[in-house]
């Protein structure tokens, strides 16, 4: 059975942890990318191309039905349930030891390495690099310009350099992100592409490896920048962390124990891969503009308002109580009127 975009990205709101995580993240410093929220396939193309039409929304649909889209989406699925044998688990220990540290000393051995954080950092950024291995077409390096032209692309890079290396590994990104990559990668590397493999299959780890070996710059790079501001990033962090913790949400307990329990890489995922499928939708839609240029007799017949037009978004799942109050006050209007009129 396909795993449906919109039912994935349905499953996200503005008011979500994993969501207000990711836009503390991306909303540090200057050079984070710009986080726009939406939540479904018909509001991401709109933030792509307002005037895009039905047809390409349709054609989005369609690639992210592929067997190889699919591949990817399937990984995302993965990558934040527990049992899958390919999910990690400590994306908040350092930030919320940091939240904790009552002095300097104790923020310092926040930022020390530790065996399951560098083992986890490996195993993550294996998943993207099978993601973008298999949502792209073309060769490593074409895969790889696409996944970074991409703004979803970007803010999975951002977060991972920042969340997973920059911060827990500072003094050694400090020094050099590509080296500290190259050191982690080969360090755990082989143990970790074994473990995906025995998910995935011999083939499909090796591929990823293959992409991953190509991602080691770009995230070296981004890991040192990140270093670089660690202040306000750890900052954001933590007081993301502050604020679960005053609510009293699972958030705070899942920190404390290393745990990430939130759905953030399940989130940029699903992001990433209704960007991508939009975007290639668009592309040939440009195409066949381009071609209806060549050929008048293939352009297409303009309308005022056609079935062409975008449709609304998909309702979310909650949504209900908003349906109930229009429900009541279309019941109320006539009821008021007739009141009126008798009065």
């Amino acid at each position: 059975m396909a795993l449906e975009l919109d039912s994935l990205l349905a499953e996200f709101g503005e008011s979500d942890w994993s969501v207000r995580l990711v836009r503390a993240v991306c909303g540090t410093v200057p050079f984070a990318p710009h986080f726009e929220p939406w939540f479904s396939m018909v509001d991401g193309l709109k933030a792509l191309d307002p005037t895009a039409k039905r047809k390409v929304l349709d054609r989005a649909v369609e690639i992210s039905r592929s067997a190889e889209v699919q591949r990817a989406l399937w990984m995302v699925n993965s990558l934040d349930t527990a049992d899958t044998g390919i999910s990690a688990f400590s994306g908040l220990k350092a930030a919320y030891q940091m939240y904790q540290a009552k002095t300097g000393t104790e923020r310092l051995d926040a930022l020390e390495t530790d065996t399951q954080q560098a083992v986890d950092a490996v195993l993550k950024g294996l998943a993207m690099a099978f993601v973008v291995h298999w949502l792209y077409p073309g060769s490593i390096s074409e895969k790889i310009a696409s996944f970074r032209n991409n703004t979803n692309g970007q803010a999975w890079i951002f977060y991972y350099a920042s969340v997973e290396v920059g911060l827990p590994f500072t003094d050694n990104a400090l020094q050099g992100g590509a080296a500290l990559m190259g050191s982690l990668w080969e360090k755990y590397g082989p143990a970790e592409t074994a473990k995906l493999a025995a998910v995935t299959g011999e083939d499909d780890a090796q591929a990823a490896v293959g992409t991953m070996q190509q991602l080691v710059g770009p995230v070296g790079q981004m890991a040192s920048m990140a270093a670089q501001n660690i202040g306000p990033i750890a900052a954001s962090v933590t007081g993301f962390l502050g604020q679960a913790v005053a609510v009293g949400d699972k958030v705070a307990g899942a920190a404390a124990t290393g745990a990430d329990l939130l759905h953030v890489y399940r989130f940029l995922g699903a992001r990433l891969v209704a960007e991508a499928c939009l975007r290639r939708a668009l592309d040939e839609a440009k195409d066949d503009v381009e071609k209806a240029v060549e050929n008048p007799a293939l352009a297409e017949i303009k309308y005022t308002r056609s079935a062409q037009d975008l449709p609304p978004a998909p309702a979310r799942k909650r949504g209900c109580f908003l349906g109930l109050w229009v429900v009541l006050l279309s019941l109320a209007l006539p009821v008021g009127a007739a009141w009126w009129t008798i009065a």
